[in-house]
């Protein structure tokens, strides 16, 4: 009997290996080999065991730079190193298809590298650009530059230094005049004196003294919440990392504040971090009332607006929640006002230095936070003036333009109406949308309410209102308004966000109202064609745009943006094709359509470009026109400027013989007035030396008139 149990228990662990192992039997040289693969103990297809260091999914990293590589790695792996395996692959070794195999996301260091990824990625495959932002760690001492200095921001290419810009200015940076600086710029800003560069100081010119390191930018956290999402990676491992992340930031922002008292108040600071956060956010006191609240968390629970300060946060929750009190750490699962919605409210408590203990409420990430994608109108001033940072402004040498952009950045972190005026062409609307891209809302909708007639209605323009809610509304040319159009803004406007004397309980749209009107909009309301109440409701802000011809020095660089842009050839400069005279016009000529008249005719002038530098002649014919407009000569006047554009370095003794052979006799002192006058008029260039005369540019027109 103890032989057959034996041989049972030996048979019954035979097939245990068998099904718990992967078991491998074969023969070499006469002896028997046992191979035992392991098998997880549990399946998630099955529902069985599972050994706990079965991982969700495998992440490739792909980038061409080594070290990049390496950062990644690191701190993906440190952050959801438990539930994901990460490689990395340079980007110059993926050759070959095959190498995707095994991975379930393929993860970029920007949208620009996998658009111009050269391999074709199985569609079963994740491709996932990677969001990076600046090393808030970093904050205390970017803000310690001076306020309004000049500041090279350094970077490898022209795409990650304008993103870094941007970045900073969305976290309320704004107090200094970035100037991007990367491989290829030249070292023209004499005056700067710091420079920040992400990662890359050997970029930076070796003759600035103060250089701040802010080192590479870090993955995002929206980058982590889309990875935990396709993976599907438990709750509380994304409630902790989101909770790590934003209490770094706001005690980064809190500890910094014996630095940023000379800029702005470090709750405004903070905000605007908030506002600029992929996770939505509530902050409140210990007496349950509201401090704070961002856009995508009063999104997620369909609030009208964000605007709640002083309220209690449980009256902003579904009425089931009203009495429940949330002034410990934990998770909440609430149910929507739907009934069929639930979210997770994370609630962290954080203690800052000399400050009253205050709670933040977030929601982790996940769809029902996303705000809705903005509607963006696309106008052709909007195509060709994209950025905010469009070259024509930031990059103005004019005094009078850099502290129109640094008025800009500060009002674009309130909410306050504002109101733009200035002359036609000047960009007016440019700039109201660099205010909407560098504010809070530059997620959510740009709107554009051009001149209407009378035909505008109360249900027209509340819809607007409503589509562009949480967003920016541009009233186009508000001055041209007919009176009654103006009533009905006065009464549908007192309903919006961001109006003082509007009563909360009216309060239904949070929109950021920005009126354009031509200079002096005052003096519409003095002869009481504009209503002077409209006009204060929109007059919280003002800012007043400038006109070229206060900014001549502008010309030149302005016309070698535009022709970099035709001609896509940094050698295509304005000094290599116009010719003098050509240029001289362009650099004096009024303007009076302004940037907009100086681009049309960049155009014109591009279309007439073959091989020989262009000419005064090559104008469009209403500049011709009006330069030759007040344009008359004498008689002799007329036959010395015929008789020196066909005889070219020609004296004046030659011209006198040659007037006397077509049977005109001058003295020599009246050809000496005539050619001065004509001198004088910009038609003759007479030379003191032997070089004789020569016909203009301008004169040649003359002639051709």
């Amino acid at each position: 009997m103890r032989h057959y149990v034996k041989a049972f228990f030996l048979f019954f662990s035979f097939l245990f290996c068998i099904f718990a192992f992967r078991l491998f039997i074969f023969v070499k040289n006469g002896i028997i080999i046992l191979i035992f693969n392991p098998l997880p103990l549990f399946s998630r297809k099955r529902g069985s065991f599972m050994n706990r260091t079965q991982k969700l999914g495998n992440v490739l990293i792909i980038s061409s730079r080594k070290r990049m590589l390496s950062e990644f790695q690191s701190y993906l792996h440190s952050v959801l190193g438990e539930y994901l395996t990460f490689n990395t692959l340079l980007r110059e070794q993926a050759t070959d298809p095959s190498l995707f195999r095994g991975y379930q996301c393929v993860l970029f260091p920007t949208a620009r590298a996998m658009e111009t990824f050269p391999l074709t990625i199985d569609s079963s495959i994740l491709q996932l650009p990677c969001d990076r932002v600046f090393n808030h760690m970093f904050l205390d001492k970017i803000i310690q530059i001076p306020p309004y200095e000049r500041v090279y921001l350094v970077n490898d290419d022209k795409y990650s230094t304008l993103a870094i810009i941007s970045q900073l200015e969305e976290c309320g940076i704004t107090q200094y005049d970035f100037v991007p600086f990367y491989p290829g710029c030249k070292d023209t800003e004499s005056d700067i004196q710091f420079a920040i560069t992400a990662g890359e100081p050997q970029l930076v010119p070796s003759r600035i003294p103060n250089v701040l390191d802010i080192g590479n930018r870090i993955i995002d956290i929206s980058t982590i919440l889309q990875l935990c999402e396709y993976f599907n990676i438990p709750l509380q491992t994304v409630n902790r990392v989101s909770r790590n992340y934003v209490n770094q930031i706001l005690h980064t922002v809190k500890t910094s504040e014996t630095y940023y008292t000379n800029y702005v108040q470090t709750e405004q600071l903070m905000q605007v971090i908030l506002f600029s956060l992929p996770v939505g956010v509530c902050l409140f006191g210990a007496d349950g009332r509201i401090q704070f609240m961002n856009a995508k968390f009063a999104h997620a629970f369909s609030l009208p607006s964000s605007n709640f300060e002083g309220q209690p946060f449980s009256e902003c929750l579904p009425p089931a929640y009203a009495n429940t009190a949330f002034d410990r750490n934990g998770d909440w699962t609430i149910l929507l006002s739907d009934q069929k919605t639930q979210i997770t409210l994370s609630v962290l408590s954080m203690v800052f230095p000399d400050t009253e203990p205050v709670f933040l409420a977030f929601l982790p990430g996940g769809r029902s936070t996303e705000a809705p994608a903005a509607k963006e109108e696309k106008t052709e001033e909007s195509t060709f003036f994209a950025s905010s940072r469009t070259f024509s402004l930031s990059l103005s040498h004019a005094d009078s333009v850099q502290n129109l952009m640094t008025q800009t950045r500060h009002l674009a972190l309130f909410d306050f109406p504002i109101l733009i005026q200035g002359e036609s062409g000047t960009q007016r609307r440019t700039l109201a949308r660099a205010i909407h891209n560098f504010s809070r809302r530059h997620h959510y909708p740009f709107s554009v309410l051009h001149s209407p007639g009378n035909d505008l209605t109360e249900a027209s323009l509340l819809r607007l209102l409503a589509e562009t809610n949480h967003g920016t509304l541009v009233l186009s040319q508000v001055d041209r308004f007919p009176l009654s159009i103006q009533d009905l803004l006065i009464n549908v406007l007192t309903n919006v966000h961001g109006n003082f004397f509007s009563a909360p309980e009216t309060r239904r749209f949070d929109v950021r109202i920005i009126a354009i009107a031509d200079d002096n909009l005052y003096k519409k309301v003095e002869k009481g064609t504009f209503l002077r109440e409209l006009f204060h409701l929109l007059s919280a802000s003002e800012l007043q745009t400038v006109p070229l011809r206060r900014r001549r020095e502008d010309i030149p660089d302005l016309l070698n943006y535009f022709l970099l842009q035709f001609f896509h050839n940094t050698d295509m400069t304005c000094d290599r094709i116009f010719s003098e005279g050509l240029l001289r016009f362009l650099k004096e000529y009024a303007y009076p359509g302004n940037i907009h008249e100086l681009y049309n005719l960049s155009c014109s002038l591009f279309t007439r470009y073959s091989s020989h530098k262009l000419q005064l002649s090559d104008l469009p014919t209403y500049l011709r026109s009006r330069q030759m407009a007040d344009v008359s000569l004498t008689d002799l006047q007329y036959q010395v400027l015929s008789f020196v554009s066909t005889h070219p370095k020609a004296g004046r003794l030659a011209i006198k013989n040659g007037l006397a052979d077509g049977k005109t006799f001058v003295s020599e002192a009246a050809l000496r007035t005539v050619l001065g006058e004509l001198s004088s008029a910009g038609y003759l260039i007479v030379h003191r030396t032997k070089g004789g005369c020569e016909i203009s540019e301008l004169g040649r027109m003359v002639l051709e008139k």
